[in-house]
């Protein structure tokens, strides 16, 4: 009988999964089994996972069609067998005594939930990184209940970096919202672990490589900027449900986390998505601000509730005058107010562009522009760019050819419309990061989907 399941989500990793794998099966503790469930990956990811498992009975393989994250974290915590439950994300990988470490200290004091630190990983930084310290020094060690330390709601939810009682989750329902298709969807897991802990413990020590420079990351994708403000939703139901006495606690707690989640959501999306996001924020914000949630919060800094104040009192100069990047009449296009956010915002944006740059003339390439030409878009509004430009001929199906460089170099907030095969698409979106261009798509299923 295993002593720890972990649960390993996966979904077109395959550069990272082998990795993340290598990292589980060398663990100094033997006793675990490593339950792998492939969200329906269309890349060699699936591939990956069968040969891992061939070599090590302890893998467990599921694979099923494409359902989300949280469904798929739902599966595995219902599969998961041991008393304790380890996460680790498919483009992470953890050090060889992560799982030894913590479960030695939860034996040492049993509690609800252990976590630990980790490190914030970017091959060009490699291994040898200083490690994230969110948590106040004086609580390391010591067995505290959550709700009495407000600092501990602040730090990243890193979910992952963590050894939990399979029972207190089940005695508290505590799971993943399974919203199709969404991110973030361990923001609400993780309020709802703190806000049922007992007694919680933090280690000092950084056990897992958290990967912050995976540009195919959910969080990457301007497509499911909507998805935070379901997770925040969830907890605000969950909130509800509780006593009067435990919601005069959670409610500042929330709204602080809602205020600096949505702030960050705002402030890395491109500029055509910003003002539709910043209309939704501030809505939800004078809300709550009427209903006087804001009054117990304990801020960062006096300039955000400074920022709070003068956003309410009058927004549109507000984000007029904050906004980081150019304020033109692409923010006028996405007047979207509704769910179909993400499909009627892409048409927006490409039937807005004079030009329309479509990065890879290959396979995906000339399918994409087949697709936006039977969707009406014009041939000569379109096209194509290419890295080599010797190699490639002037035209393709009648459309124009040229080399990427010389593109943004005359024009950086050029739309660009990545249309490569999964494996290519890291190498390409860093090359466009480097020639600085920030308005991009990557032409994901997602995106696919909108030209069938």
């Amino acid at each position: 009988m295993p002593k720890i399941s972990i649960i390993v989500p996966v979904y077109n990793v395959e550069n990272y999964v082998g990795q993340c794998l290598e990292s589980l099966v060398r663990q100094t503790m033997s006793e675990l089994e490593i339950i792998c469930i492939n969200d329906g990956s269309t890349d060699s990811s699936l591939s990956i996972l069968k040969e891992y498992a061939s070599k090590d009975r302890r893998i467990r393989l599921i694979d099923k069609k494409n359902e989300g994250y949280g469904k798929t974290m739902n599966r595995g915590l219902s599969e998961a067998r041991a008393p304790y439950i380890g996460i680790v994300e498919s483009d992470d990988f953890v050090k060889p005594d992560m799982f030894e470490k913590l479960y030695e200290a939860m034996r040492e004091q049993p509690v609800d939930l252990i976590k630990c630190n980790f490190y914030r990983y970017t091959v060009a930084g490699g291994e040898n990184i200083p490690y994230s310290r969110e948590y106040p020094e004086d609580i390391y060690g010591k067995i505290i209940e959550p709700l009495d330390y407000p600092a501990v709601y602040s730090a990243n939810s890193s979910i992952w970096a963590a050894l939990y009682q399979k029972q207190f989750l089940d005695d508290h329902y505590i799971r993943f919202n399974e919203t199709p298709g969404a991110a973030y969807q361990d923001i609400s897991f993780h309020f709802k672990v703190l806000s049922s802990a007992k007694k919680m413990k933090i280690i000092e020590d950084a056990l897992l490589y958290y990967r912050s420079d995976n540009l195919m990351s959910s969080v990457y994708s301007p497509l499911k900027i909507y998805c935070v403000c379901d997770e925040i939703h969830e907890i605000e139901n969950y909130i509800r449900t509780q006593d009067e006495k435990r919601q005069e606690k959670l409610w500042p707690l929330l709204t602080k986390r809602k205020y600096y989640d949505y702030m960050w959501t705002y402030n890395r999306l491109a500029p055509v998505f910003q003002y539709a996001f910043y209309e939704k924020m501030t809505a939800e914000f004078k809300e709550d601000y009427a209903a006087g949630k804001f009054e117990a919060v304990m801020w960062r800094t006096s300039y955000d509730k400074e920022n709070l104040e003068q956003m309410l009192k009058d927004p549109f100069t507000h984000f007029m005058n904050t906004s980081k990047r150019d304020r033109d009449d692409r923010i006028k296009r996405v007047n979207i107010r509704n769910a179909q956010f993400a499909e009627t915002g892409f048409w927006s944006m490409v039937q807005g562009e004079e030009k329309l740059t479509i990065y890879g003339a290959g396979k995906v390439g000339r399918h994409v522009a087949q697709r936006l030409t039977a969707h009406g878009i014009e041939k000569e509004k379109l096209l194509f760019a290419v890295t080599d430009r010797e190699s490639v001929q002037e035209e393709i199906d009648g459309i124009r050819v040229k080399q990427i460089d010389a593109l943004v170099e005359s024009r950086k907030d050029r739309l660009i419309l990545l249309s490569v095969k999964g494996e290519k698409q890291i190498a390409m979106l860093n090359h466009l990061v480097h020639l600085g261009s920030t308005n991009i798509i990557v032409a994901d299923e997602e995106v696919l989907s909108y030209l069938k």
